[in-house]
């Protein structure tokens, strides 16, 4: 995989001080501690320069959950659709023949909602790094419920507002789109957005138009992710942008197990706030 900027890095110091402060945090705790990295990709990413010649690589989420030294993950599960990138999580596995490693071929939803553990006898971290819209709101429910999984999002706001122009009426959303966005967000409340827009057009018709910028379809994920989470959906959140400061993506944080909401939320929030 290729380096995306320095948003790439943030995300990954930010779950990499999560990993280490979490492990640490159970390390004396009978539970079973399970890593699962649900977009997982190749397990590096490479650096290159204006020219495009490689100049590095980069340690991706994979290989820094693998590396986690204090209490080290007891299962590391690994999700991966490519063949190619999937042969290279394959590597991973044979360098660190010590650790208990699992790379599953497959759609992401489908290996998290077939996902099958002894849950109350487990906790863990799982991270959401999809490449585009590809997360969908049946696959946060199901891990929701194993209240087990703390979970790290990565959701795409710069992909979803592409699919959600500003001015349009709701209805010429294509069906596709229309339909993704749906999956996503858990229903239609995305079609919320579109207002008619008070200024007539030159042959005197009302458009629709809805709110500019992310905030207004994030604020719907939000509140979604509020409904099935309650207190262990972190309300604070980081956002991720180009160097030109153009949203790409808000890093989202949801506790796993209820009796953990007080350290969990203590430990996201000051990382988020911090780094």
């Amino acid at each position: 995989m290729r380096f995306g900027g320095p948003w790439t890095e943030e995300k990954l110091d930010i779950l990499e001080a999560y990993l280490d402060a979490y492990t640490t945090a159970l390390k004396n705790q009978p539970f079973k501690l399970i890593y699962v990295d649900a977009f997982a990709g190749a397990g590096q990413i490479e650096r290159r320069d204006d020219k495009g010649d490689t100049i590095g690589f980069l340690r991706g989420s994979t290989e820094r959950a693998i590396r986690i030294q204090d209490k080290p993950f007891d299962e590391l599960i690994f999700i991966e659709k490519d063949a190619k990138r999937c042969a290279e999580l394959a590597k991973l596995r044979h360098r660190y023949h010590d650790r208990n490693i699992t790379v599953e071929r497959g759609d992401a939803n489908r290996v998290l909602r077939d996902l099958r553990r002894d849950w109350r006898t487990c906790r863990g971290v799982l991270f959401l790094d999809p490449f585009s819209i590809e997360v969908e709101w049946s696959t946060i429910k199901r891990v929701a419920s194993l209240n087990s999984l703390d979970i790290w999002i990565l959701f795409p706001v710069s992909a979803v507002m592409r699919m959600l122009p500003a001015l349009r009426q709701p209805d010429e959303v294509s069906a596709e789109w229309a339909n993704r966005l749906t999956s996503v967000f858990g229903d239609e409340s995305w079609r919320d957005l579109y207002q008619d827009d008070p200024q007539q057009t030159l042959f005197g018709e009302h458009r629709s138009m809805r709110e500019r910028g992310v905030d207004g379809f994030l604020n719907i994920y939000k509140k979604n992710l509020d409904e099935v989470f309650g207190d262990r959906f972190l309300r604070k959140s980081r956002r991720l942008v180009t160097a030109t400061r153009s949203p790409l993506f808000e890093f989202m944080f949801c506790v796993g197990n209820p009796r953990g909401i007080g350290p969990a939320t203590s430990i996201a929030k000051h990382i988020l706030e911090r780094m």
